[in-house]
């Protein structure tokens, strides 16, 4: 009889989420987040097989990297290091990762730039995403110079004109963005993929959001299944050149989330 009523009220609590819908925030970040791209790019299509998988719905809403940063009662997508300082999470499953590239013009420059330790950039003004730098004061102090933009188009226009040095910025963004607004000049741009920056790109749920338990076991086990049945694999080679993942994609990705495990 205990069983029973233990079960009865499981039910009951599936019951009252299961028919909801789950609201995730991204930032516009072509191709892993856009209103404009087919499917919502790369992270809204594997979401969203996630969540067909799990039988959840989900909404993904754009907002402002900034106003993510600040908001502590949200449901989040995108990098957790931007988001753990301000906020705490009841889960964070890793579902993607990316590099960081440092972008350059190649007009601007008689030859390349020569960047192969912490000391090289300081003789340079790095554009960044208003909202990645964590700790920029700390980074200024040690003699970095940087100019924050809103928007990754802001960026790169910003480097075009010499307002900027560098653009750091994830590798598969900054190749959007350049095929975007620049199409004709795809050679005058270099990008330089920068050792250890692989990062994850996660689902985090909130730890007040009603039934984020829950909600996160059935995100963890529609994100198995679409690797499983290869869902996965062929949305994520859409994305990348020639269809190729980059080397060491699901070893970093399992990484990942055995590290946020909690």
């Amino acid at each position: 009889m205990l069983y029973l009523h233990s079960l009865l009220l499981l039910l009951s609590a599936w019951t009252a989420w299961a028919g909801d819908e789950v609201v995730l925030e991204a930032n516009e970040s072509p191709p892993y987040w856009s209103r404009t791209l087919p499917g919502g790019g790369l992270g809204s299509e594997l979401v969203q097989a996630i969540s067909d998988a799990a039988g959840l719905q989900t909404r993904i809403e754009f907002v402002p990297l900034s106003r993510m940063i600040e908001d502590r009662d949200n449901n989040d997508l995108g990098n957790p290091e931007f988001y753990m300082a301000q906020q705490e999470f009841a889960a964070i499953i890793p579902i993607a990762v990316s590099e960081v590239s440092l972008f350059y013009y190649r007009p601007h420059y008689q030859q390349p730039p020569q960047i192969t330790s912490f000391n090289d950039l300081k003789q340079y003004k790095i554009g960044v995403l208003k909202g990645t730098l964590i700790d920029r004061r700390a980074f200024e102090q040690m003699g970095l110079h940087f100019e924050s933009s809103y928007a990754q188009a802001s960026l790169f226009k910003k480097l075009k004109l010499g307002r900027v040095d560098l653009v750091f910025e994830i590798d598969l963004v900054g190749q959007q963005m350049l095929a975007e607004l620049f199409p004709t000049m795809k050679t005058d741009f270099f990008r330089q993929p920068l050792p250890n920056s692989i990062s994850p790109i996660a689902i985090m749920v909130d730890a007040d959001y009603p039934h984020a338990g829950e909600i996160a076991k059935q995100y963890r086990n529609g994100l198995a299944a679409i690797i499983a049945d290869g869902r996965y694999q062929k949305i994520v080679e859409k994305y990348y050149p020639d269809g190729q993942l980059p080397a060491g994609w699901f070893e970093n990705l399992q990484r990942f989330q055995r590290l946020y495990t909690f």
